[in-house]
């Protein structure tokens, strides 16, 4: 019995591991700075919006850039540490800061029945369909996974528009007003862009954490690609999305994914 208990148990543990292993992000020690502070903004993984650092030394940076006061620069010289994972900042303007991060594909091969759960998981009923038309539900799942994440900090009063740029990764996340214009808690939408297009209904998380305990709500975009969530302005947010194709060469993988992330945060 005692045993039959612990399988149940390692079992439970496996599908939340499946369910939240997968989340990246950009964590700023502080999402609120003054005129030339310096910063820590650290490349996280991991569940529950809680993690560790992410290890750089598996991939290559494609993307690092900073976007504030109408200018782009590109920072992944300032990337530092044992594992790749941090970088110090510090920013001269007032107004929204915009960091954006993408790396090379790393790849993962997953035994059929762990895939099929993960697809069901992470929303991606498409992949789910192609693998039931194809036949190929007892099928490993070889893929190709790719990070395409941004963080938003507040540096003095000023308010500007770089919340919303497009930093022209294949998948953007972007919301409709500033994040940090929020006195209460009021809706904000965000669109979901794969290749520049609206992606329609896509599984999108809303991850709150205050005083470390974390909530999610979770929403599928409409036609329009957009999701629109009541933000707190409390604590720190993550707003997350995945995307897979078909991987144009099976030679490598069956399937490449893309996942996105949108983090601001209120101290």
């Amino acid at each position: 019995m005692k045993i039959n208990k612990l399988l149940l148990l390692t079992g439970l543990l496996l599908l939340g591991t499946i369910a939240f292993a997968h989340e990246f992000w950009l964590e700023p020690l502080k999402f609120w700075l003054r005129k030339n502070e310096k910063v820590r903004i650290d490349l996280m993984v991991g569940e529950d919006y809680r993690g560790e650092y992410s290890n750089g030394t598996k991939y290559k940076i494609l993307k690092l850039d900073h976007y504030g006061n109408n200018q782009k620069q590109d920072i992944r010289s300032k990337v530092y540490g044992d594992s790749l994972s941090r970088i110090d900042i510090s920013f001269a303007t007032g107004g929204n800061h915009l960091i954006a991060f993408s790396n090379t594909s790393k790849f993962i091969e997953l035994e059929a029945s762990r895939f099929n759960e993960y697809l069901r998981t992470e929303g991606l009923d498409n992949v789910v369909k192609l693998r039931i038309q194809g036949n190929d539900t007892l099928k490993a799942g070889r893929e190709l996974y790719q990070r395409c994440v941004k963080t938003l900090i507040q540096v003095d009063d000023e308010k500007d528009n770089s919340y919303a740029i497009n930093t022209g990764m294949r998948l953007e996340i972007i919301p409709d007003k500033n994040p940090y214009a929020q006195k209460s808690t009021k809706p904000i939408s965000f669109k979901i862009l794969f290749d520049n297009k609206p992606l329609k209904d896509a599984l999108v998380l809303a991850w709150h954490m205050v005083e470390g305990k974390t909530s999610h709500t979770t929403v599928r975009s409409d036609k329009n690609g957009e999701v629109t969530f009541p933000i707190n302005p409390t604590g720190k947010w993550m707003i997350s999305a995945v995307h897979m194709v078909t991987n144009s060469n099976t030679r490598h993988a069956d399937w490449q994914s893309y996942w996105g992330s949108y983090t601001f945060g209120y101290y």
